[in-house]
């Protein structure tokens, strides 16, 4: 959909020059959800490693009467293929049951015992937990399957049927949650697919919502963007090759007691597809991409679209400004789907610095989500207390440095509301990007180099420039007076080249007078015609940021990078390109 824009009023609330004759319109990414798709077969792998006959099921519980807690640990088989699962639920003693139940699941190649410093805050409030590492992770059996949702997900069902049939856990099973961060967000989402179901001994199981924390909604494009986020199967897109590879290294189980492979064939596969250029003819390369959104993906799930229309469970997500993994598109994705489908669907998003690298996740901005957003939602879905969260959208404004306040969180009743304003400047001239497959600028602006895959890993310094000349386009704006963008930068550009494929990027920098740089937001796109015959020629193209909510002061520069080459956070291409760039207009959302 296309937002016309007031001139005059860009013109009065803006600080940037509007270009002349420009037109002020955002092209929206986002829309209704995708139609439906012929997806090839499911790849998983279930029945092996279980653990059956090495290790004895069932739980052990003791009572602490210094925290009033019971603690419950041990080994759980899933009604999927008899795979024991590493649990423990915690029940609080104080208050009389049942409680309802919170389900928490962690990060990738975490464990149950990830975020335990959670559990206080939601114990103390009347609620029974239930934490496991999920299939392939921690002290768990079987090979992890990617969050499948005919595998995990039924994990996540067959474990909760349990507890609520466990007397001891006194677990209310018609009021439930999921929460999770990142590998448990994704969890989170697709829980919304089957959120009534019935426990071994008959028990209705009712699920009244789910929290997703720097969760991703399309799993191929998260992975593997195109730059479309609605459209993430039109064209091949490219890896995210830094955190692909930290992710696959750092999921890997290294256990003396469980020395199989923790990942089936069909990932081994998929990772090592990625020496290719991304092709949609290409077996292993579909393989993958069906299996990333067609059985991953709460975004792609039919089934799910029709249940949102009449029967909505609430939903609060939590994402990532400078979250380069699952960054604001995951959530935006959903966010206008839902309201598509229906205009009242109960979502409410919150957008910080917190997340996956580059996102500094600052334990106070944490705690507040926490304690003054998380837990009022819970409340009142839970236990019908309180008041009725709104919902609406909060954003922080992202500071560098440690601290984090409040006062920084803008509350708006929809995400259109963010931007007061659309400030449009026009670039003119033509500049040139001459790209080596060799090439492998960008380092000092990858979100991990190398740093492993916890899921809210802080961000390492920074390595010196490595820019090769002519990989990058650069444009620069002055700013006489601070400047709050707020929501998600849009970059328009001709391009030209003889290439058939093409992957451009675009940087945008806060670059002080003493020309320190600090990374702003980022952006991609892939174009492809399919055909090494075909090429793509002349060609006008918008690329949409992933955004942020950042103050620029006055008397500092935004510096626009347009490049083909942003490795190795994006696979660079394995096909060499000379484009011509020209006509860029650049379209920032203002506050």
């Amino acid at each position: 959909m296309k937002r016309t824009l007031l001139a005059a009023a860009a013109a009065a609330l803006a600080v940037l020059p509007v270009a002349a004759g420009a037109a002020q319109t955002w092209d929206s990414p986002y829309g209704g959800p995708p139609g439906p798709h012929a997806f090839g077969p499911d790849s998983t792998s279930t029945g092996v490693f279980t653990g059956q006959g090495t290790t004895t099921p069932g739980l052990n519980c003791t009572d602490s009467s210094t925290t009033q807690v019971r603690t419950c640990t041990g080994f759980l088989a899933s009604s999927v293929d008899q795979t024991l699962l590493d649990v423990t639920v915690e029940v609080p003693l104080a208050t009389p049951g049942p409680h309802p139940l919170i389900t928490l699941v962690h990060g990738w190649g975490g464990s149950k015992t990830d975020s335990s410093g959670w559990d206080p805050i939601f114990l103390n409030d009347g609620f029974t937990l239930l934490r496991y590492s999920c299939r392939g992770f921690g002290k768990s059996w079987g090979q992890t399957n990617l969050a499948d949702l005919n595998v995990e997900l039924a994990d996540l069902r067959s474990l909760v049927g349990q507890v609520v049939d466990d007397p001891r856990f006194e677990a209310d099973g018609g009021h439930l949650a999921v929460i999770g961060a990142s590998y448990g967000g994704g969890h989170s989402y697709g829980a919304l697919l089957h959120p009534s179901w019935t426990s071994p001994h008959g028990h209705p199981l009712n699920l009244r919502t789910v929290v997703p924390i720097v969760p991703w909604t399309d799993l191929e494009y998260s992975l593997v963007p195109n730059g479309r986020p609605d459209s993430s199967l039109s064209v091949a897109g490219s890896a995210k090759l830094s955190y692909v590879e930290a992710l696959y290294a750092g999921g890997m189980r290294h256990d003396s007691s469980r020395p199989y492979p923790s990942y089936p064939a069909f990932l081994t596969a998929w990772n090592a597809d990625g020496a290719n250029e991304p092709n949609l003819n290409d077996p292993v390369f579909r393989q993958m991409s069906d299996g990333l959104a067609g059985y991953r993906s709460i975004s792609w799930q039919q089934a799910f679209w029709q249940q949102a229309k009449t029967s909505p469970i609430p939903v609060f997500e939590i994402q990532g400004w400078t979250d380069d993994l699952f960054p604001a598109p995951e959530a935006l994705r959903m966010y206008y789907a839902l309201r598509a489908v229906n205009p009242g669907y109960p979502i409410a998003l919150y957008f910080g610095d917190i997340g996956h690298p580059r996102a500094a996740t600052k334990a106070a901005e944490v705690d507040y989500v926490l304690n003054q957003l998380v837990k009022p939602w819970f409340d009142y879905y839970l236990k019908g207390s309180g008041t009725a969260p709104a919902l609406d959208v909060k954003a922080a404004i992202t500071r560098p440095g440690p601290g984090f306040s409040a006062s920084d969180v803008i509350e708006v009743p929809t995400y259109d509301a963010l931007a007061g304003s659309w400030n449009s400047h026009h670039f003119g001239g033509t500049q040139t990007l001459t790209f080596n497959p060799a090439s492998t600028g960008g380092f000092q602006w990858d979100p991990v180099v190398i740093t492993g895959s916890e899921s809210l890993s802080p961000n390492p310094p920074a390595p010196p420039p490595d820019e090769v000349p002519g990989d990058v386009a650069s444009y620069r704006l002055a700013l006489s007076q601070p400047a709050l963008m707020a929501g998600e930068p849009q970059v328009t550009v001709n391009l030209s080249t003889l290439a058939y494929r093409e992957q451009l990027n675009f940087r945008i920098f806060d670059v002080a007078p003493d020309g320190t740089k600090q990374l702003v937001t980022r952006g991609t796109y892939t174009l492809d015609t399919g055909n090494p015959a075909l090429i793509l020629g002349d060609k006008r193209v918008t690329i949409t940021g992933y955004g942020n909510l950042w103050q620029f002061p006055a008397g500092h520069t935004l510096l626009l990078e347009l490049t083909n080459v942003d490795s190795p956070y994006i696979n660079p291409s394995k096909v060499p390109s000379v484009t011509q760039l020209s006509g860029v207009d650049l379209l920032l959302p203002m506050r």
